[in-house]
């Protein structure tokens, strides 16, 4: 594990609050850089995962002073702050809100330390070996004790002091003190929650967060709203939060709900109140003419009240304090309030975008969320070693006569991410076996994978874990006619895509000044060369994009898949930014380009990558790519099961052997043998 920072290890942890970022803009400040230097010597590559990297003393010293400033201001803020009064025992024990009895015995609308230790572990040193040194440990500081010493929280067991799992209380508040401190001053800040979105009837998918609120708050319960108002206190703003109330008959039905008073006590709120579309808009129609700029996510149509159960379902502002159907507009008692806080949403000079503010923060990425996405890579990495393999148990089972289907692969994707601890897929897996993986989003996963075929299987699929997502394709030989092995054109067009993405990857780094559009224009370049070099074949960059390379390199990757979507492609890599490389050749049916041993392969391989100063670390790298790799899982070399069912073979074949043997023997030793009907003669001496 990482030596704990020394500027950490003077401040209790109440007052550990520091600026993710500098206010001024979206560079990374001390708490960053003190747990994520340049690397040096010895950096990751993105086929070594857990070499350590080396901070050189002067980095050291540097970072140290910088936090040490950052530190301290964050102190004195965090002196007032109601969130920041933990005492001993962090939320499992004596907390704010209440005793440590009262506070382990209620249940709140989302998992917490002191209700699911389980889903809360303190790591241990061991498991920091996954990440780089200079990103230091999931906990890099002491805990204060009783007599005023620090002690390592490894020790402890359960992570009280974080939120949600992997990121603390501390980073919410610094996440939302970061945000007011980068707005001008006059400035109110309006994030609504997500809502449950219904699938039929009343039937509802399961509840997923608007991407903005939970990176402010952490909070996870539908119909919610954030507002922060900017001041000159100790804070620097004022937040409130719109909550459901506790309500007994729903929670009989729906599960229990953190309510007003858990709002303050565990998520930080200067005030809590109860959320119902004409309490949230009459608050808005007191304070939002108070302040000259006003970030919200505007409405697509500020005039009009909602119409459609598929509005109702996004979080729309306007979905939130609108009457409750069309029809009811008119006597709807509130009618002037929402009018007016209408036309104030619709004043474009003082309404600006919510997430583009955000997503500035968003776009780099903490020491705790980049451990978050390595975890999330590592379950998804994990789960295509058993996708890969799973032909070759399948046959072991039942038989090389047996087909696998697509949707098999898919379950089993899936089943083994959720046995990691994953809560959902990312997105709807792409498992495409022959000429489906030419369909870049090929999603129907409904044709069988062999027997007799040589061909292919892509698979593009990732988890979600602890609200940040994985996102990994590999593609990888199917059919009993292969043996688990590539033929000649498939491993052709593999190791093209395959050289094309460690070239672009070795490119990703702040100080290469690289932007994903450059990288996509030099991996368009790079496949064209690898084509000539595979059988000559001559292909312009335009052919090559319209219909053999038709994705983009890459894209952001965090909190969602497709993260912070204001930030151009141009934008130059920064450090802690983590994108996708993922190159690809889709080769369809009767392309005359290309011989027809070519024909309807389509071939994607596709790592997340962390930017790091100068150089980049392949979260992903524990999915297999190499083609001797890839070949050995396919035909069941790491398969415990298919090793077990060889070796009792193999001991059945010895001991049939020994039984022949034994048999001989003794048939030598007593003589031919009568034939069938007549006696032994005796023996004569």
């Amino acid at each position: 594990m990482a030596s704990p920072c020394v500027a950490r290890a003077r401040l209790p942890r109440l007052y550990q609050l520091p600026l993710l970022f500098s206010a001024s803009s979206s560079s990374c400040s001390a708490s960053a850089s003190c747990c994520s230097s340049s690397a040096g010597t010895g950096s990751i590559t993105n086929n070594v995962p857990h070499k350590k990297l080396q901070q050189g003393p002067q980095q050291q010293q540097q970072a140290v002073r910088a936090y040490s400033s950052a530190a301290a201001s964050a102190a004195s803020a965090a002196a007032s702050a109601r969130h920041a009064t933990f005492k001993k025992g962090g939320l499992g024990g004596e907390a704010i809100g209440g005793t440590g009895s009262s506070r382990t015995s209620r249940v709140y609308g989302q998992p917490l330390p002191h209700t699911h230790p389980h889903l809360f572990p303190r790591r241990s040193p061991g498991e920091d070996d996954l990440m780089p040194a200079t990103l230091g440990g999931p906990h890099n500081f002491f805990l204060p004790t009783t007599d005023g010493t620090m002690t390592d929280p490894g020790l402890v067991g359960v992570a009280y002091d974080e939120l949600t799992p992997g990121i603390t209380a501390a980073e919410y508040e610094a996440r939302r003190r970061t945000l007011m401190a980068s707005l001008p001053d006059s400035s109110i800040v309006v994030a609504m929650s997500g809502r449950v979105k219904i699938m039929s009837g009343n039937i509802f998918y399961r509840f997923r967060q608007e991407t903005n609120f939970w990176y402010l708050t952490g909070f996870q319960e539908p119909d919610a709203a954030l507002i922060m108002e900017k001041n000159s206190g100790p804070r620097g703003y004022k937040m409130t939060l719109f909550v459901q109330a506790r309500d007994e008959h729903n929670e009989t039905w729906n599960g229990p709900r953190t309510g007003i008073d858990g709002a303050q006590d565990i998520f930080g709120a200067d005030e809590a109140l109860e959320m119902d579309p004409t309490s949230l808009l009459s608050h808005l129609k007191q304070i939002l003419p108070q302040y000259t700029h006003i970030y919200v996510e505007p409405p697509n149509a500020p005039t009009n009240p909602r119409t459609t159960s598929a509005s109702r379902s996004k979080p729309n502002i306007l979905n939130f304090l609108a009457p409750p159907s069309p029809t009811g507009y008119d006597v709807f008692p509130k009618k002037s309030d929402f009018e007016a806080v209408v036309k104030l949403l619709g004043d474009t000079r003082r309404c600006h975008s919510l997430a583009r503010e955000v997503e500035r923060f968003r776009v780099r990425k903490s020491p705790a969320e980049i451990r978050a996405m390595r975890r999330a890579a590592d379950v998804s990495a994990a789960a295509m070693v058993r996708v890969m393999g799973y032909q070759a148990l399948h046959r072991a089972r039942h038989g090389a006569s047996t087909p696998v289907s697509e949707a098999q692969l898919q379950a089993t994707f899936e089943y083994e991410c959720a046995l990691r601890g994953a809560q959902r897929p990312a997105y709807v897996p792409v498992v495409a076996s022959g000429a489906n993986a030419c369909t870049i989003h090929y999603v129907n996963n409904d044709n069988l994978v062999g027997p007799g075929q040589a061909g292919m299987v892509c698979i593009d699929a990732g988890c979600e874990l602890d609200g940040y997502a994985s996102d990994i394709t590999r593609a990888f030989p199917v059919g009993a006619d292969l043996g688990g092995r590539f033929n000649s054109a498939q491993r052709d067009l593999y190791e093209a895509v395959l050289s094309t993405l460690k070239a672009v990857t070795a490119l990703v780094s702040a100080q290469s000044g690289y932007s994903l559009s450059e990288l996509h224009r030099r991996s368009v370049e790079l496949l064209r060369q690898e084509l000539n070099a595979i059988g000559g074949f001559q292909l312009g960059h335009d052919v090559l994009e319209r219909s053999l390379f038709p994705h983009y390199i890459g894209h952001f990757l965090g909190i969602d898949l497709h993260d912070t979507s204001s930030i151009p492609r141009s934008t130059r890599l920064e450090e802690g930014m983590v994108i996708t490389v993922e190159p690809g050749l889709y080769v369809s049916e009767g392309d005359a380009r290309f011989p027809k041993a070519f024909w309807g392969l389509g071939i994607r391989v596709e790592d997340d990558v962390l930017v790091q100063a100068t150089s980049q670390v392949v979260l992903s790298a524990n999915a297999p790519k190499e083609v001797a790799d890839v070949e050995a899982i396919c035909q069941g070399f790491f398969e415990p099961e298919i090793e077990l069912r060889r070796v009792a073979a193999a001991a059945s074949s010895a001991s049939g052997e020994k039984k022949t043997r034994r048999r001989s023997s003794a048939s030598s030793a007593a003589g031919p043998v009568p034939p069938p009907g007549r006696p032994a003669e005796a023996s004569l001496g």
